[in-house]
């Protein structure tokens, strides 16, 4: 009897015990950021959780929107969830996410625009993504290349990065340049070349398999219509000497570059928020209803406009499913096979899908 009435007294001292010793939430993240009742759309929270877009449908009325907020466990966010804010004209909205044990906190600048709008692309902001090597990426979100595995790979010890804005734009202040760099680096001495590359969606270095490394595609919202035309702006001046995969010399061979936009349907609900096409199926997929490709593919001194119709497969059926679209740039179409002439540049412009109503 004594033994157990032991045990009794002291079993909650050991529960408490662990109680103590367990460890609040360092995690300071937003997980969700949604728009409950107002016409929301979709929302992307970058890769380096420093930015939020946020799509609206046409209508909605960005100078009061009400946000519904979804941190980590335990963390607080200012301002609250559910707080009216104004995102009219452009502006961004901090907000700050504090952990729950206090120590760590981390700020995201978010911005709102109509569903129309977010199809059109200019490549006029720009900002630096990375730890202590630094890489430079769009201002959207949407966007990503494969500057973030040169910036592994090199260490960032490179002179310039090969996709990066310039000031020769054909409208606005800045264009988006690409441009085939020389490979070779001490982590990764298999790599002749660094192609230019810009694409929607998202990049996760895979050095065993390049191809896999993108993750093609963001959703396209019913309410921006149906894809009609791919349009922009664009200069192209190949490289001089195309080198293939060992390192020889191709005589005669002329460097081309890439440039298309492809619509693929995913599941409906958040089960398709994680169907991708990658480096290898965005050429071979079943999933793709549409296409839209740039051939001509020879050099321009000077801007030359392309609008091209999308292709379609099949009909749009967002009864039975949901669906993406994406829009891959390179300064070299064989790059990804380490293929390609060194100082190859691509430069875009003033890019957008144009869209019919349902």
């Amino acid at each position: 009897m004594w033994k157990r009435t032991i045990y009794v007294l002291v079993l909650p001292i050991v529960i408490i015990s662990c109680i103590k010793e367990e460890a609040l939430n360092k995690e300071a993240d937003i997980e969700r950021f949604e728009i409950t009742d107002q016409g929301f759309i979709s929302s992307l929270i970058s890769e380096d959780n420093q930015t939020i877009k946020l799509v609206v449908e046409e209508d909605v009325d960005l100078s009061n929107l009400h946000p519904a907020i979804f941190v980590s466990e335990g963390a607080t966010v200012t301002p609250a969830s559910g707080i009216s804010q104004n995102f009219a004209d452009g502006k961004i909205v901090l907000y700050k996410v504090t952990s729950e044990d206090g120590v760590y906190s981390k700020e995201y600048q978010v911005r709102a625009v109509h569903a129309s709008t977010s199809l059109r692309y200019d490549f006029e902001e720009w900002e630096e993504s990375g730890g202590l090597v630094k890489y430079p990426i769009l201002s959207d979100t949407e966007w990503s290349s494969g500057n973030q595995g040169v910036s592994i790979a090199t260490l960032g010890k490179i002179p310039e990065y090969p996709t990066h804005k310039t000031a020769d734009s054909y409208s606005g202040e800045y264009a988006l340049e690409l441009k085939t760099i020389e490979g070779k680096p001490k982590l990764a001495p298999e790599v002749l070349i660094y192609s230019g590359s810009m694409f929607r969606g998202k990049f996760n270095a895979n050095p065993g398999d390049p191809l896999k490394s993108l993750y093609l595609g963001h959703k396209l919202p019913q309410a921006s219509g149906k894809p009609y035309k791919f349009e922009g702006y664009y200069k192209y001046k190949p490289g001089e000497v195309y080198r293939n995969s060992k390192d020889i010399i191709v005589p005669n061979k002329v460097d081309e570059f890439t440039a298309y936009s492809v619509i693929f349907k995913v599941s409906k609900g958040a089960a398709g928020n994680d169907e991708y096409l990658d480096g290898e199926t965005i050429l071979t997929s079943d999933k793709i209803i549409a296409r839209a490709d740039l051939t001509d593919t020879s050099a321009q001194d000077t801007y030359k406009k392309f609008s091209l119709k999308f292709k379609y497969t099949e009909e749009m059926n967002y009864d039975k499913y949901d669906y993406k679209m994406t829009i891959v740039f390179a300064s070299s179409k064989n790059g990804d096979f380490y293929e390609g002439a060194i100082g190859s540049t691509l430069i875009v412009d003033q890019v957008e899908i144009v869209c019919t109503p349902f």
